[in-house]
């Protein structure tokens, strides 16, 4: 049997271009709140504990080649960790995994990368008020355009480096 696991995407990831890309096998497995967690942006996306709130996420089917591809877009092991959460998936529970940042402080993304997210936001129809709530909470003082005038381009690596 081939390997599979449920992956949690808040980010960038969220981007359906981008995954087709990045990950050709994964599909999309529902939408969904993950709650005591709130999204930050450290430059990048990462998801941090808070009782009180909540973010929301795709849930994504990934083989093996995809979560490889995943690892390294994702800096693991050094600026991102996988963390395994259980979350209600189209009303049971499951075990699915996420990135999370290792450290780094909170400071604003460029407006490309959230501009990316924002893309995916709005072809998954999510909530975009949390991302730009995120936003507002990295010190960012104005809204980026969220009518990006660039095309994703599949060469673009929003990868911050150590």
């Amino acid at each position: 049997m081939e390997y599979r696991r449920l992956y949690i995407a808040y980010g960038s990831n969220i981007n359906l271009e981008q995954m087709a890309y990045r990950c050709p096998n994964s599909k999309i497995v529902s939408k969904e709140m993950l709650k005591g967690y709130e999204l930050e942006f450290r430059g990048v996306a990462t998801i941090v504990p808070n009782d009180k709130s909540e973010v929301p996420v795709l849930i994504w089917e990934i083989d093996g080649r995809d979560e490889y591809s995943l690892d390294k877009y994702e800096g693991f092991p050094n600026l991102y960790r996988k963390e395994l959460f259980e979350i209600e998936v189209d009303g049971e529970k499951k075990e699915c995994m996420a990135y999370l940042m290792n450290k780094g402080q909170i400071s604003p993304p460029t407006s490309y990368y959230y501009n990316v997210i924002n893309q995916g936001y709005e072809a998954n129809d999510m909530d975009t008020s949390y991302l730009r709530a995120a936003l507002e909470r990295s010190g960012c003082e104005q809204y980026f355009d969220e009518d990006m005038d660039e095309e994703f381009d599949e060469d673009d690596d929003f990868q911050m480096k150590l």
